[in-house]
């Protein structure tokens, strides 16, 4: 009897501001396996206080020096740590993704291809043609009695990307593909839509939100295929403030009760933290609103379709009692969301590791 094929992917590295997390999956068959992980908090708890304190996303030298610590932990990590080969596919840091939205006149892939760098002069803070561009076309509207196409461009300058690709070579590591956060967060669920049986009802529709410590992502799957694609400029760590305000404590000890209610807290704290949240209306009714405007931005393309269920990945979302707030406000099912449950089809709702869907989504780059 033949053996089946076995395929070593490559090693997924997310690059976050505040963590690095890396991911090494193995096709055997039409089965996945993990073969190696790891991740590693960058940022420190005085850090995110100075941050939130002065309401801004940090200064160059920072990010600079969070990255140069990430790519030694890289270093270390695929020296010691069970990850096999250098074959890498690297995301690109948040900060340097655009999201545009545009609206074209329909037209062949081709033709929209080489249009867009026209359309998006003077919407991107670099020039277009120094870009790296790839796009969603979203679906159809009518304007002016004209039908037009909404396409959704994720934009990047090409030297920062090139910048990133050379830090990786340099190590000695070989860059297969870069990705980012809104796309391959999706990946898992496109991998577990294509490998599941047939439905009557067609493929589902799911909402993936990425909820990071500074900004939050929005993305729709309809099967495998991603549709919908936004930036939010709030993430999880914006509610320190909030809740130092609910609580009456200082915004230190606000940022270690967070840090707290994140990791697995038991049942009294896990209730603590839910009342706290839930009278942190101010701090979460914008985000909540901007995910609502997200399904009914869906449902206007789609012919009024629904979203069937929303996941929460990223490191905001093992946040038990954040989610619990969320999803109590929103009306979608949803639920924290399991990557590497939806590749391995082992799901544990008690191991869920929602901060590694980006990485497990770039290591499903070599997937076949």
């Amino acid at each position: 009897m033949a053996q089946a094929r076995r395929n070593i992917l490559p090693i997924g590295i997310h690059l976050d501001p505040d963590a690095v997390y890396m991911t090494q999956l193995e096709q055997h068959g039409r089965g996945m396996k993990v073969v190696s992980k790891a991740s590693q908090r960058l940022s420190t708890s005085a850090e995110t206080v100075a941050r939130v304190a002065a309401a801004s996303a940090g200064g160059r030298e920072t990010a600079e020096r969070v990255y140069s610590q990430a790519r030694q932990f890289v270093r270390s990590k695929i020296a010691a740590d069970g990850f096999r080969g250098r074959d890498v596919v690297i995301s690109l840091p948040q900060e340097n993704l655009v999201i545009q939205h545009v609206r074209m006149p329909p037209m062949q892939p081709e033709e929209l291809k080489a249009a867009l760098p026209y359309e998006l002069q003077g919407k991107l803070p670099f020039d277009p043609k120094d870009a790296v561009v790839r796009h969603i076309v979203a679906g159809a509207i009518s304007e002016n009695n004209e039908t037009k196409h909404d396409v959704l461009v994720l934009a990047a300058s090409r030297h920062v990307v090139e910048k990133h690709v050379s830090a990786m070579t340099r190590m000695g590591l070989n860059v297969t593909g870069v990705g980012v956060e809104p796309c391959a967060m999706c990946y898992c669920y496109a991998y577990a839509a294509a490998h599941s049986g047939p439905s009557q009802e067609g493929p589902a529709c799911v909402m993936i939100v990425f909820l990071g410590l500074r900004t939050t992502h929005v993305a729709i799957l309809r099967g495998q295929e991603t549709t919908f694609a936004k930036g939010i400029e709030q993430g999880t760590d914006s509610l320190i403030d909030a809740v130092a305000t609910s609580k009456n404590v200082p915004l230190e000890k606000a940022a270690l009760l967070v840090e707290t209610w994140r990791q697995s807290p038991g049942p009294e704290t896990l209730e603590e933290a839910v009342g706290v949240y839930s009278r942190c209306r101010a701090g979460l009714d914008h985000l909540i609103d901007e995910i609502e405007s997200c399904v009914r931005y869906h449902a206007s393309l789609a012919r009024g379709a629904e979203v069937d269920r929303l996941y929460f990945v990223g490191p905001g979302a093992g946040d038990r009692a954040l989610v619990r707030v969320l999803c109590a406000r929103l009306h979608v099912a949803c639920e924290v969301g399991d990557p590497f449950g939806a590749v391995t089809g082992e799901a544990n709702p008690e191991t869920t590791e929602p901060e590694m869907a980006v990485a497990v989504g770039l290591s499903l780059f070599g997937a076949q």
